[in-house]
């Protein structure tokens, strides 16, 4: 005669099952991976900028690891969303920084966030990874660029700029944030596609010659559009501090500007 063990098979443990402060903390760690993880492009948004023709960007699509966790049902959705609005989870500025990269193709640009970790009323820094691909035919376009005048790359990091400050991370809504974000620090971190694949770029003397010249024009010009606009104003009540890393190649160093400090500057000449 044979005897039939049984054992019983534990009956898995659901989310709803751990208490509430468990829950929190499942919500709290899900957060802190907040990245973008959508590379698809499927919105050209325009700038103004003020020139002849409107400056194209095209838009990926914001899709966050964690928004799957949401849809698990309402009561779920709920207590996330009460824990992502709590401004004691955002007390690291990691919590407080929106990250995106942005290629400028020759005229087109292409903008992707990386990380969204905080709602608008809580981000306090942007950081943004700017690549600039620049190739020998349109080398005469950037040659010529705005003389005498903001050129138009900084025009367009500057209307990015306000769009994101009054819109949010999705430009392309026409829904406006109730109050506009006022960052306390913006990186630049700039960078040169041929820096990073140089074997795509011809080796010729002429080509080496005319994309460093061209590379030192559009960053020397782009830092110059950037001191000139913080002694004229134009970054008041949108940031209080910029820092800027410039190409490897070019071997520059950080530079970090206060726009408060340079207000206080213009002042002190003004009274004199």
């Amino acid at each position: 005669m044979t005897s039939a063990l049984s054992c019983s098979i534990p009956r898995p443990c659901s989310l709803m099952d751990l208490p509430r402060e468990i829950r929190d903390m499942v919500y709290t760690n899900v957060f802190s991976f907040a990245g973008t993880t959508s590379k698809s492009l499927n919105q050209q948004h325009e700038l103004n900028c003020g020139a002849e023709h409107p400056t194209v960007v095209h838009l990926s699509t914001i899709s966050f690891d964690w928004l799957d966790l949401m849809r698990t049902n309402g009561l779920v959705a709920d207590e996330m969303r009460q824990i992502y609005r709590l401004p004691s989870y955002h007390n690291t500025t990691a919590d407080q920084t929106w990250s995106a990269q942005l290629m400028l193709n020759n005229d087109e640009y292409t903008l992707a966030w990386t990380s969204l970790p905080c709602p608008s009323a809580y981000v306090r820094h942007l950081s943004i990874d700017f690549k600039i691909n620049l190739t020998l035919s349109m080398f005469g376009h950037w040659d010529n660029d705005s003389k005498e005048k903001p050129g138009n790359i900084f025009k367009a990091l500057l209307e990015l700029l306000n769009q994101v400050a009054h819109h949010g991370p999705n430009i392309a809504v026409s829904e406006t944030l109730r109050q506009p974000i006022v960052f306390e620090t913006i990186n630049f971190n700039i960078s040169f596609v041929d820096e990073e694949k140089p074997w795509l770029i011809s080796s010729g003397p002429e080509s080496v010659y005319i994309l460093a010249y061209g590379k030192r024009r559009i960053y020397s010009g782009l830092i110059e559009d950037i001191v000139t606009a913080c002694g004229n104003h134009v970054f008041k009540e949108k940031v209080r501090d910029i820092s800027i890393q410039g190409p490897k190649s070019l071997g520059s160093t950080k530079i970090d500007i206060s726009i408060a400090q340079s207000e206080r500057q213009n002042e002190e000449s003004d009274r004199k």
